[in-house]
């Protein structure tokens, strides 16, 4: 088996579990929390989000990049300098944000609509040392291809912070301040736990000295398109209430509504990535390596496929949430509005994943500032685009101002991979034939779980989304739109129409 195949496969495994237990344990919060107050936890999280994404998204990143090209190069020992340069700049930077948001204090109830939102991220602040220092070892082992690894100590975080949160609620602590002391812990547990990967697995901690400067210059750029895009959450936690405080919401109905519509929906919207995002977190290291040796066939080659098998994923979901979305929610959280967003948001299931894999590949490609800018674009266009709603806002206006702005950022993303790469735009066949497929999947989906609707809620949920899924699968099959994916390095597959089949990777 390839190796490429291999570590998708190990990352997808996890990263189901992972995300069916964090999914399980949003159902609980919101059952828990209650809407309103899972706006609130949803509003912390939200900026915390922002500082813990500069110590712990572009770093590991860049750190795993140079890990996997010297150790190419035969430089092993650098690789040590690295991890030295890493853990030096996540420890500085972590303790001077903390820093930063102890002084303005006093201004958070403000900025973040009320003082509990503001306490509990004060007590949240531990939790950026933890993760940064965990980060520059994951990186580390990641670099080294240690996939299995670092995947079960995420996981291993997962269920000690759902874990701790069960047990603190059974105590009586308060239910908002529980979820973060839950999350700070089991963040503390995986950073210890990664160390122990890292040193038990042959890694060394050297001298920064030659890496620091790289590393910022190259870690930079990344950190900041992340960080933009966490930015994005604290500007919805912010801007979106206000949207509909001024469209006749008072301020418990627009916490509400942000905590149904974007606490509740969203992780449920970024479900079907789980495996688009093992993909391109096995991806990067190959294309660096592939790139940095000169392979421009194989990195060409490697990102057709990826795109293409990204849209057949998402495009698969489209009728499962469009078509009984609103069935979910209800079922799911017993809140309508979650089932609006779900329902509505099923067209930004693409986009989505498209984003996500092409901004892996920029970071992959060396153009980090780009995909920086062009993430920036989309973020300033979709804000504009809820603002054209002023006074008559609406989850709905959500949706269409998220689909715009992260359609605009892709087309960006494609642009310059196109021309660094000399990217194929054969994906756009895949592309437009599978979302039209998805049209009346969607509506197949919808008619099921109404027949079906004197049975219990979830025979007809579950019969109405796989006969959404698996008749959008059948019709891109028929239409031979899983032809033309990759089978190994520098060799395409040509004869699509003759065996047709669920994309392979490798």
């Amino acid at each position: 088996m390839n190796r490429l195949v291999k570590a998708v496969f190990t990352l997808t495994a996890f990263s189901v579990i992972d995300r069916a237990l964090g999914f399980v344990f949003k159902i609980y919060l919101s059952r828990e929390m209650g809407a309103a107050a899972l706006g609130v936890y949803q509003i912390a999280l939200s900026f915390f989000f922002v500082l813990s994404t500069l110590t712990t998204s572009g770093l590991p990143l860049i750190v795993g990049k140079k890990t996997a090209g010297l150790l190419a190069e035969g430089k092993t020992r650098d690789t040590g300098a690295v991890v030295g340069a890493g853990l030096l700049i996540n420890c500085v930077l972590s303790l001077l944000l903390a820093g930063v948001v102890f002084a303005l204090s006093p201004v958070l109830p403000a900025v973040l609509s009320g003082e509990e939102a503001a306490t509990l991220l004060l007590l949240l602040l531990p939790a950026l040392i933890a993760g940064g220092t965990g980060a520059a070892f994951r990186g580390n082992l990641w670099g080294r291809e240690k996939f299995f690894a670092v995947s079960l100590i995420e996981l291993l975080e997962q269920v000690f912070r759902i874990a701790i949160c069960v047990v603190l609620f059974a105590v009586g602590i308060g239910k908002t301040t529980a979820a973060v002391i839950s999350l700070v812990i089991a963040m503390f547990i995986s950073a210890a736990l990664t160390a122990v990967a890292f040193f038990t697995s042959g890694g060394r901690v050297r001298s920064a000295r030659g890496q620091l400067r790289p590393l910022i210059a190259e870690s930079a750029p990344i950190s900041a398109l992340r960080a933009s895009s966490s930015l994005t959450s604290v500007l919805m936690a912010v801007i979106v209430p206000f949207l509909f405080s001024v469209s006749g919401y008072d301020h418990e109905q627009s916490l509400a509504m942000f905590g149904a519509g974007i606490g509740m929906a969203m992780p449920l919207l970024f479900l079907p990535i789980t495996v688009i995002g093992s993909l391109s977190y096995a991806l990067i290291p190959e294309l660096s390596r592939a790139a940095a040796v000169g392979k421009m066939n194989e990195v060409r080659e490697r990102t057709e496929t990826a795109i293409k098998f990204s849209v057949i994923v998402s495009a698969a979901c489209i009728p499962v949430f469009g078509g009984v979305g609103n069935a979910v929610g209800l079922f799911l959280y017993g809140d309508a509005v979650a089932g609006e967003a779900i329902q509505l948001g099923a067209y930004l299931l693409v986009p989505i994943a498209l984003e996500n894999i092409t901004s892996s590949m920029m970071n992959s490609l060396n153009m980090e500032k780009q995909g920086f800018v062009n993430y920036v674009i989309g973020t300033a266009v979709t804000v504009g685009v809820m603002f054209c709603f002023y006074g008559h806002f609406s989850v709905r206006a959500v949706c269409v101002a998220m689909f715009v702005g992260l359609t605009l950022s892709t087309a960006l993303d494609v642009i310059c991979i196109r021309k660094h790469t000399g990217l194929s735009l054969s994906f756009l066949r895949t592309l437009l034939g599978a979302c039209m497929l998805s049209v009346p999947c969607t509506m197949l989906a919808t008619l099921t779980l109404r027949l079906l609707s004197p049975l219990p809620s979830i025979i007809g949920i579950v019969l109405g989304a796989a006969a959404g899924c698996l008749s959008v699968l059948a019709l891109m099959w028929t239409f031979g739109l899983f032809g033309g994916f990759m089978l190994r390095p520098g060799r395409k597959k040509e004869k699509g129409a003759s065996r047709k089949h669920l994309p392979t990777v490798g």
